[in-house]
């Protein structure tokens, strides 16, 4: 009856091991996926890490694209002809200037 009963216990003993260990497994599965696929999971890390590299190059380009507007603002300050260069580009005149178009085919 005694060893009847040691078994008994053992066996119970052995089958909590079991729902613990089991437990304790799918709790580690459970966790791990959760650290890769969950809201802020490895993956959404390095998609937010990418756009944050996307965003900072392109900041870096706006900046350079600041500093040579801001370089001909400067240029067109201090060199009037420059100016008037830009403008005649656009076809603007002096008053009194007359302005002759010829055709490039005759």
């Amino acid at each position: 009856m005694r060893n009847v009963r040691r078994k008994h216990v053992r066996d119970k003993r052995k089958k909590r091991r079991l729902v613990y260990m089991t437990f304790s497994i799918l709790f580690f599965i459970y966790m791990t996926v959760n650290m890769i696929i969950g809201d802020n999971g490895l993956l959404k890390y390095l998609k937010l890490r990418s756009v944050k590299d996307t965003l900072l190059a392109e900041t870096e380009i706006m900046k350079s694209q600041n500093e040579e507007a801001k370089n001909r603002i400067e240029a067109m300050k201090s060199d009037p002809e420059h100016v008037e260069e830009l403008a005649r580009e656009y076809g603007l005149t002096k008053k009194g200037e007359l302005i002759f178009k010829f055709d490039k085919s005759e």
